[in-house]
């Protein structure tokens, strides 16, 4: 679950303002100032963010939204960093990373944090005799993400599996529970993405029995190395885009550090050292190309992240 906020005031580049630094290190001791964002993310770039802190349950992340919207502050709200990829210059603001790791489970029922680990969940799930999520397997990322971008795999999607997630609206405080009907789910997408609301935690129905085995075909289609997994959306299911990439002749193209892999043109990988300049040079590119080849635009499933 990654979410970015922009207010229209912005303030002068914050690790230029000590008081400002002293105020936050004060408020949140646990936070840090110019922390590395490449730490963050599955793709392993990005430069440091002025104000960086875990929020580790729902009164601090409201208090940092605040320290953010009263300083007028930029603010980007970070779950599993599996979707995103922050600029080589980092993040002129503050990095909210949701931390809230709380697991719960009663009779068929499992209700997980924003922060938790979706295959932490599947284990867990499958431990206590519980059994529907084993397609998920291979699966990156966190709860809070599969909500937000109704994240699936093997014809397994969040919303098949959802009963209701308690979302936090940033502007007013409220917190409000919904069932899957709210949240208007489409092909790695729903409402909440393009609005402001938080996941702070979200409850799946499973059914008692044995957890099946089940393969994981990607293992076979999809390379190893430092990803964001698929970086764009399928256009449909008879055009994946994958495959437009690959009949456009770029699989294994290379800028920098950075390459289109060689296995599955859906992937870009981190060869090591890559900047983020490097991948966008190269998402540019396959966008392109497909337009110009088969007159198809191809959308971003990651988030690109701007210095603000």
């Amino acid at each position: 679950m990654s979410i970015y906020f922009k207010i229209e005031k912005w303030y002068p580049v914050a690790m230029a303002n000590e008081s400002l630094q002293n105020e936050f290190t004060k408020i949140f001791p646990e936070g840090t100032i110019a922390e590395p964002l490449d730490k963050y993310c599955t793709l392993k770039v990005g430069g440091p963010a002025d104000f960086f802190c875990k929020a580790k349950d729902l009164e601090t992340l409201k208090n940092l939204i605040n320290f953010a919207k009263n300083s007028s502050l930029p603010y980007f709200i970070l779950s599993g960093g599996t979707n995103v990829l922050f600029d080589d210059k980092g993040f002129r603001g503050l990095v909210i990373k949701i931390d809230f790791k709380n697991l719960e489970i009663k009779d068929e029922y499992i209700t997980a944090d924003a922060g938790v680990i979706v295959a932490l969940m599947m284990n867990r799930a499958a431990s206590s005799g519980l059994t529907g999520l084993e397609k998920w397997i291979g699966l990156p990322g966190t709860v809070g993400g599969a909500v937000r971008g109704n994240a699936g795999c093997n014809g397994l999607e969040t919303k098949d599996v959802l009963v209701k997630a308690t979302l936090l609206n940033p502007e007013t405080g409220e917190i409000h529970e919904e069932e899957p009907g709210y949240f208007g789910f489409g092909y790695r997408d729903s409402k909440i993405k393009h609005s402001n609301e938080i996941v702070l935690n979200a409850t799946f129905h499973l059914k008692k029995g044995e957890p099946q085995k089940v393969e994981d075909p990607r293992v076979f289609t999809q390379p190893k190395g430092l990803s964001a997994g698929s970086f764009f959306k399928n256009p449909s299911l008879a055009t994946p885009a994958g495959m437009l990439i690959d009949k456009a002749g770029l699989k294994g193209t290379r800028i920098g550090n950075a390459q289109i892999s060689e296995v599955h043109g859906n992937f870009i990988l981190n060869l090591g050292g890559a900047t983020a300049k490097d991948i966008k040079d190269l998402v540019a590119l396959a966008k392109s190309t497909v337009k110009e080849k088969f007159g198809i635009n191809l959308e971003e499933e990651v988030k690109i992240v701007g210095e603000r």
